[in-house]
């Protein structure tokens, strides 16, 4: 049941990850072909892009700490496979889920100071006190499926990856 459940939300935020990368090229490609053929672009376009990639980016990161199929160097593993395997599988996933919470702790203390603040983005004006709380989020998710990988590989079931 529980590895029915880390797949669906693995796929739930795979796919609307995919889903902000297509709005983001869709932006980029309709603003580039705008400005050849009528000479004019698609207002917010460069904002638009950006948070809708970077969105997709910040989605990615919790399937990649559950699943451990994060890029890690495998140069001392492949050495010694059957000694430096675990080892270098747990370090990897505690120095994760210390990264997951440092950067969680981080931008948290930010969106908690900007909460009230009538800031908005340049072009799309966009409350910032929202979008912050989306990457806490985020990151809020990424921690815990960091916490979740570190357990996997603390248990011998991770990939070791």
């Amino acid at each position: 049941m529980a590895e029915r459940r880390k797949t669906i939300v693995s796929t739930v935020l795979l796919a609307v990850a995919a889903g902000c990368f297509l709005v983001g090229a869709g932006v980029t490609v309709t603003d580039v072909a705008m400005r050849a053929l009528f000479g004019r672009n698609v207002p917010a376009a460069i904002e638009l892009t950006s948070y809708s990639i970077g969105l997709g980016a910040l989605l990615s990161i919790p399937v990649c700490y559950a699943t451990r199929t994060h890029v890690s160097a495998k140069l001392m593993s492949e050495l010694m496979p059957g000694r430096l395997s675990r080892p270098l599988g747990l370090l990897g996933a505690a120095a994760s889920a210390v990264f997951a919470a440092l950067l969680l702790w981080i931008v948290a203390a930010n969106a908690l100071s900007k909460i009230g603040s009538p800031e908005t983005t340049p072009d799309l004006r966009l409350p910032m006190p929202l979008l912050l709380i989306i990457v806490t989020a985020a990151l809020a998710a990424a921690a815990v499926a960091a916490l979740v990988g570190l357990w996997l590989e603390f248990k011998g079931r991770g990939t070791g990856e």
